[in-house]
């Protein structure tokens, strides 16, 4: 071999070694530090570093709602406490096992009273309107609205720009969208199908679309029960039941069956439980068929309140306040039926804690029995071009009671207003006390309805 060769050979066996050395050391390195994708937390900690693991609540809830059950007098199933959560149910049976679980106690820890809890995890028939964050709520109501097509307050909306809200005071329209349950006498069918009943001398229609005027005014349930829901026949029901549910509008004293438009309608709120029931008893011969078991239509009170006592009786055991809404009464005047009387009194006998009106078209008086408010007719909200008084009016509910507030206007020129004039709106108050049948009303400047109490 000649030293030109070796030269080169021992060149070669160098940068084999140097190679050799230099993957040996890559390798070693690439062992002691991660790579992308294999890094994960707490791979490269300390012991000391790491989070302990979150210790899991472990309930019985079949022994749990039996034991709460047998406390709080009302059926709780384990399913129930199931769907309410391990951390509510373990707050639950320690208050249960201290013999602190009082049922203010129970509606702390849930955020619902035992009906509302047993409906919200149970049943879940009521629709949920939520907690506003304070310790009361606001319940709105007002008479008849109607959104009929042509010859009424509909024809003047629609040369206004805004249509409908350029009809109503802004007033009105920040108390029914600040309302946390806003309740409105929905007159009229929306369809534009069947054929109008000849025999009736008023007959209204609105276009489905037109209930779009509900969500932008903030209405979240509609009175059914009134002498104009079947105006155009048996098409014109069914469309407006579907419309409203479509526009997520809650619909009480109507339905496919008589199980449905009797059945109280009911809403939480803040964690208790509204039941609604409507009926109607308002025409002669009837014309607006009273739905049975086999046939759609109105709860009716052609059977002198009996339907909605029985309803109100089963509202009571299941709900934590009852309000019925009934059409009653003779049009056009301020003097009450003996029905409009003796059927508030029978409801709240039965259990309800508010009775509130509508069908005269004009305003009524007011009343109180057995500490329960009624309002024996709210008159036209907008709902044709006639010149009358009007109130939104208010149960606010806290812990301390109910308290009924009015927000007085006026329906003139196919619009809605406020009364802005303090002197007016007292004026109305007094009216409005005038026509109260027992002389036991009194009504603030600010619009608070009260109690008149005698002594002795």
């Amino acid at each position: 071999m000649n030293r030109k060769t070796a030269t080169v050979l021992i060149i070669c066996l160098l940068l084999v070694a140097v190679s050799v050395l230099g993957f040996t050391l890559a390798k070693t390195l690439r062992s002691q530090v991660p790579v992308l994708g294999d890094y994960s937390p707490g791979s490269y900690n300390d012991e000391e570093e790491t989070e302990p693991e979150t210790k899991k609540i472990k309930v019985d809830y079949q022994r749990l709602a039996y034991d709460l059950t047998q406390s709080q007098g009302k059926e709780i199933t384990h399913l129930m406490l199931e769907r309410a959560g391990a951390l509510t149910s373990s707050l639950l049976k320690e208050e249960l096992d201290a013999g602190t679980l009082s049922q203010e106690r129970f509606r702390e820890i849930t955020g619902y009273t035992l009906n509302a809890f047993t409906d919200k995890y149970g049943t879940m028939k009521s629709r949920d309107m939520g907690d506003n964050g304070t310790d009361s709520f606001t319940l709105g109501f007002t008479g008849d609205i109607n959104f009929t097509e042509t010859g009424y307050v509909m024809t003047h909306a629609y040369n206004m720009p805004n249509r409908v809200l350029d009809c109503i005071d802004e007033t009105f329209q920040s108390e029914m969208r600040s309302a946390d349950i806003m309740l409105i006498n929905n007159e009229f069918p929306y369809t534009d199908r069947g054929s109008r009943q000849v025999d009736k001398k008023y007959t209204f229609r609105a276009k489905p679309e037109n209930v779009k005027y509900l969500n932008e005014l903030g209405v979240d349930i509609v009175s059914l029960a009134n002498n104009h829901t079947y105006d155009y026949g048996y098409e014109s029901f069914v469309d407006t039941l579907s419309t409203l549910r479509d526009a997520g509008i809650t619909y009480v004293g109507a339905g496919m069956t008589a199980s449905e438009a009797n059945a109280p309608v009911t809403m939480l709120m803040n964690g208790y439980k509204i039941a609604y029931i409507a009926c109607s008893g308002v025409e002669d011969p009837i014309k607006t068929p009273v739905a049975t078991e086999t046939s759609c239509g109105i709860m009716g009170s052609y059977d002198n309140g009996e339907a909605a006592r029985e309803a109100v009786e089963k509202a009571k055991a299941e709900s934590d306040y009852v309000i019925v809404f009934p059409h009653w009464g003779f049009e056009n005047t301020t003097q009450l039926t003996s029905a409009q009387i003796s059927n508030s009194r029978k409801w709240i006998d039965a259990g309800a804690h508010a009775v509130i009106g509508c069908h005269a078209h004009i305003l009524q008086g007011m009343d109180y029995y057995k500490g329960a408010p009624v309002a024996y007719g709210l008159g036209n909200f907008w709902f044709n071009t006639r010149d009358v008084y009007t109130v939104l009016y208010k149960l606010i509910i806290s812990p301390s009671g109910i308290e009924v507030k009015l927000v007085p206007g006026r329906q003139a020129h196919s619009e809605t207003f406020y009364l802005d004039s303090e002197s007016e709106r007292r004026s109305l108050y007094n009216k409005i006390i005038s026509w109260s049948p027992n002389n036991n009303v009194a009504i603030s400047d600010d619009g608070t309805v009260t109690e008149k109490k005698y002594d002795g």
